[in-house]
């Protein structure tokens, strides 16, 4: 449970991490397909301080987030889903159609009296 939480943080932080680095002034980031928007909003040079900033903030909770999950994952009891299952599924009969069938046991047959 506290995984998938975790893991939807970190695709959230992972986008807009995306985004903060695109809207940064360069030639060709989103800034300019903007139309030079952020420089209307933050000033002439607000918007690069103020993006600086956030991708060095996002940048370091990305990594966080990245050892959280990865600590997750380690703790994790190793449990086979999917195709992992399915060959281990495959693998047990396998091994019951290649073991011998238990032989029969047979009582002898009694002696004739006569010899």
């Amino acid at each position: 449970m506290i995984y998938t939480i975790a893991l939807v943080i970190h695709i959230l932080i992972s986008v807009a991490l995306v985004l903060v680095i695109l809207a940064q002034t360069s030639k060709g980031g989103l800034d300019a397909n903007l139309g030079g928007a952020a420089v209307n909003v933050f000033g002439g040079s607000g918007a690069s301080k103020f993006l600086r900033k956030w991708t060095q903030i996002l940048g370091v909770i990305f990594v966080v987030s990245c050892l959280f999950l990865a600590f997750q994952v380690s703790k994790a009891p190793n449990k086979p889903t999917g195709a992992a299952q399915k060959m281990k599924f495959d693998e047990g009969k396998q091994t019951e159609a290649a073991k011998p069938a238990p032989a029969e046991k047979t009582t002898p047959a009694p002696a004739p009296n006569g010899e």
